[in-house]
């Protein structure tokens, strides 16, 4: 298997476990802070896709941060970022929805159409603890994701609800 398809097998994989683990939220609940200091839904799908931009934009195709990302999306889901219980302080759940699935399709894309080189090139020009290449960052993505799935599963279980695995 190409490097490039196992990477993004992995992103779909970890897709694939956040959307089970989201599938059966309602709505009405993606707002609501599960235990203190716990990113409610909406905030860990913001910060997922908000992360991937950086990521990948940043990392795997060398375009600056701040032409990457929205400062007031920055702001609001990216890293340091805090969560808050007031749905007003966000954009819509569907605009979220359609961040979260538009930055993974795009990401999907980029990490398809790399080279062999291109995977094993520098990750931008600042260092990140866990990875050194853009295969590092594509990596680093699905990583990261699934750290913010087992979140939202443990918010499933404060809430009563059956674990999915």
């Amino acid at each position: 298997m190409r490097m490039q398809d196992f990477l993004a097998d992995r992103l779909i994989k970890a897709r694939g476990w956040t959307s089970s683990l989201i599938a059966d939220i309602d709505e009405s609940k993606w707002f609501d802070m599960p235990a203190p200091g716990v990113g409610h839904i909406a905030w860990q799908l913001g910060h997922l896709a908000v992360s991937q931009i950086a990521l990948i934009h940043n990392r795997c195709l060398d375009k600056p941060i701040e032409a990457c990302i929205d400062p007031a999306l920055r702001d609001t889901f990216g890293r340091g970022s805090t969560p808050h219980a007031d749905a007003g302080r966000y954009p819509s759940i569907p605009e979220i929805k359609t961040l979260f699935d538009k930055t993974q399709e795009e990401v999907l894309e980029t990490a398809r159409n790399m080279s062999d080189a291109d995977l094993d090139a520098a990750a931008g020009s600042d260092p990140h603890p866990m990875f050194a290449t853009k295969a590092g960052a594509l990596s680093m993505a699905a990583m990261h994701e699934t750290f913010h799935a087992g979140q939202i599963a443990m918010a499933r279980r404060i809430w009563g609800k059956a674990p999915l695995r």
